[in-house]
């Protein structure tokens, strides 16, 4: 009697989180093909949050509702606010106590402080938002969380199915 090798593949598991809720509004610009700067505009972008790993003692990947929350805050905290670039060589920001000034070349736009959020990406493109979200949701929840889960994926929707994906090892 032949008895089959025992297959030491594991089920893998995650969990993905996307609501209604994860929706924020917010306006930017980009620069494209090495010296196009478009125009200022805005998207109504979604978020959904994957989080890959092991079950735990409850069975579960991770607590959707920590998760949930984690979303939540991020998304709110950007929530009708302009998006500016902080690593752009030629979109300098700088800031007084006051106004937050973008210039590109011969173009400039100022703000209150207080309508920006100012974010380490050369460009505020969906994938670079969707990066900054992971670190930030990553550095949220790791307490809670652990350390022994593999992945956490974050999505960005710009356009009703125009998505920008980043994946992190946890």
């Amino acid at each position: 009697m032949n008895i089959p090798a025992q297959d030491d593949r594991r089920p893998t598991f995650r969990v993905d989180v996307t609501k209604e809720a994860f929706v924020f509004s917010a306006a930017h610009f980009i620069t494209f093909a090495k010296d196009i700067c478009e125009r200022i505009h805005g998207h109504n972008y979604g978020v959904r949050v994957t989080v890959e790993g092991p079950l735990d003692e409850n069975h579960y990947v991770v607590d959707f509702i920590a998760l949930r929350d984690a979303v939540l805050k991020l998304t709110q905290a950007w929530d009708h606010h302009v998006l500016l670039p902080t690593m752009h060589a030629e979109i300098l920001v700088t800031n007084d106590d006051s106004e937050t000034t973008a210039t590109f070349r011969d173009r400039r736009w100022v703000f209150p402080n207080e309508d920006c959020i100012l974010l380490p990406v050369v460009n505020t493109t969906a994938e670079e938002l969707a990066r900054v979200l992971a670190e930030k949701i990553r550095q949220e929840t790791v307490e809670q969380f652990g350390t022994g889960l593999a992945w956490l994926e974050v999505a960005v929707d710009e356009n009703h199915g125009q998505w920008g994906v980043c994946r992190l090892p946890w």
